[in-house]
């Protein structure tokens, strides 16, 4: 697998950059989208559905800190706009028990029992 760089701009990453890289997969944070701290805009969430259906692709939405809202209200995750295309990890490690490191993974039948079996 090799990685690709992707340009991410104020709502989010570019998905029309992201369609010439060929890839099947994308790793997200569209809740917080790191580095400029921006989420990942409807449109741009809508977008990224329709190129994962198109592409076959997965995305990984990496929910890691979505409650964390103290300007706007809480982001929805991107999972419920694609469940049988997004892979979503999530954690309450920072608000509720930082010493138990508490995730879980939701993902689409398909991928499941290897996820499990990892």
């Amino acid at each position: 697998m090799d990685a690709v760089a992707v340009p991410v701009g104020t709502y989010g990453v570019d998905v029309d950059a992201l369609e010439t890289t060929g890839a099947r997969a994308v790793v997200l944070t569209p809740a917080h989208q790191w580095p400029t701290g921006h989420r990942t805009g409807p449109e741009r969430r809508l977008a990224l559905a329709s190129w994962a259906a198109r592409h076959d692709a997965t995305i990984v939405e990496d929910d890691y800190d979505a409650e964390f809202r103290y300007d706007r209200e809480p982001v929805g995750a991107l999972q419920g706009l694609a469940a049988d295309r997004v892979v979503a990890l999530g954690t309450v490690s920072k608000s509720l028990a930082p010493a138990i490191r508490l995730g879980w993974i939701l993902c689409p039948p398909a991928p499941a029992g290897a996820v499990a079996e990892l």
